[in-house]
């Protein structure tokens, strides 16, 4: 059995204002995401603002997961309400997430987690302050996506670790590389773009509105 799990409980600080629920060409971002995800598991769990769980009209068939303090703790707690063997975690910003990325990225094969990325393709600077310290050999790096998939038993018991140390990760198979398990990579696309910003909401709104 898998699960797909898509979180929708941020505060949207960097945007400011809760970006999951700005309506994009007629329908609230977060639905983007999750109507495909419904094409393809056999569980699907959302996370959302407690304000919100009341509120927020979803399709039938998908669960409803209050949302903690910071996204490791909105995915814990849906992570214990499913009991599925695999789990795909999805940003809700990231609404051009295709089916296929969910479907390939959830063949976990020998790995305990695999994750959706794609390879830099500007040059990368390490910076201090407004001064360049180097140039970074960008043949090995990678950008990290969503969708990214795991094996149950492991995510949580990575994430229980991580909150017994008050560590926290900027997604979750930085969870698994921390305490030695495999997680391999799928490749991405860059048009699955994260909206973050301003210019992102607009960006989207001209791939939606067909104006390229």
């Amino acid at each position: 059995m898998k699960a797909c799990i898509i979180l929708a409980a941020g505060e949207g600080k960097r945007l400011g204002l809760r970006k999951q629920f700005i309506e994009v060409d007629g329908k609230p971002l977060f639905m983007y995401s999750l109507e495909k995800a419904l094409k393809i598991f056999d569980e699907v769990l959302l996370t959302l603002p407690g304000d919100s769980l009341t509120r927020v009209p979803v399709p039938e068939g998908v669960k409803k997961v209050e949302g903690g303090k910071e996204r490791q703790d909105s995915v814990l707690n849906a992570l214990l309400e499913t009991e599925a063997e695999v789990v795909v975690i999805h940003d809700s910003a990231r609404p051009m997430v295709t089916e296929e990325m969910f479907k390939e990225v959830s063949q976990l094969g020998d790995y305990e987690g695999k994750i959706v990325a794609v390879p830099s393709r500007d040059t990368v600077k390490e910076v201090s302050g407004d001064a360049v310290l180097k140039t970074l050999d960008r043949s090995g790096l990678w950008l990290a996506q969503t969708p990214q998939a795991f094996k149950r038993k492991v995510l949580i018991e990575c994430h229980f670790r991580a909150r017994n140390e008050g560590f926290y990760g900027t997604d979750d198979a930085s969870l698994l590389e921390r305490y030695g398990y495999r997680v391999g990579v799928v490749l991405g696309s860059f048009w699955n773009l994260k909206v973050t910003y301003k210019e992102d909401l607009q960006f989207l709104e001209k791939i939606l509105s067909k104006e390229f």
